[in-house]
C-alpha cells in the first residue's frame, strides 16, 4: 500500500528523498559532469514558509518511491494570475509498474487548483516519453518549449 503525503516539512523530504533525488538525477539530469545535485534546503524551506512551494510524496512503508514538487504563485507578468510549475515528478524505476505516476500528476493538478491556479505547467524532457504520454492523456498541451545551453566554466 503506498501513502500519498501532502506538503511535507521541506527539509524532512529533502532528507527522507535523499536516495530517490539521486537516482533522479543520475536518470534524467543533463551536464551532469558539471551541475551536480545539491538541493538548496534553505531555499526549500523559505519558499515553503511563503506558500510558494507545495510537495507530495509517496511513501511504501517508510520509503519514498515517488514525489512531486510544485511552486504556486501569480505569473510574474500576469499578477492578476496564478500558475503552477511543476518543479519534479518522479518515480523510483522500481515502482513504476504501478499507477503512482499517474496518480501524482492528477494530486498534483488538484493541489495546484486547490492553491487558486488557473494554469498547471510540467517541465518534460523530450528524450523522457514515459511522462509525455501520461501528461497528454490529461488533456495538456505543448505550450513552449525550452531550450538550454551549459554556459559554464
Amino acid at each position: 500500500m503506498y501513502r500519498y503525503e501532502y506538503n511535507v516539512d521541506a527539509e524532512l523530504f529533502l532528507t527522507e528523498a535523499k536516495d530517490i533525488l539521486y537516482k533522479h538525477w543520475q536518470e534524467l539530469a543533463v551536464n551532469k559532469d558539471k551541475v551536480y545535485l545539491k538541493p538548496d534546503v534553505q531555499k526549500y524551506i523559505s519558499l515553503q514558509q511563503s506558500n510558494i512551494l507545495k510537495n507530495i510524496v509517496v511513501y511504501k512503508d517508510t520509503t519514498v518511491v515517488g514525489y512531486s514538487v510544485i511552486l504556486i504563485a501569480p505569473y510574474l507578468h500576469y499578477a492578476d494570475s496564478i500558475l503552477a510549475q511543476v518543479d519534479v515528478v518522479y518515480v523510483d524505476p522500481d515502482y513504476r509498474h504501478s499507477t503512482i505516476g499517474a496518480r501524482l500528476l492528477v494530486a498534483s493538478e488538484k493541489l495546484a487548483k486547490d492553491n487558486g491556479a488557473g494554469v498547471i505547467v510540467h517541465h518534460a524532457k523530450p528524450y523522457v516519453p514515459m511522462i509525455i504520454k501520461p501528461l497528454e492523456k490529461l488533456n495538456y498541451q505543448l505550450y513552449e518549449m525550452i531550450y538550454g545551453k551549459y554556459i559554464g566554466e
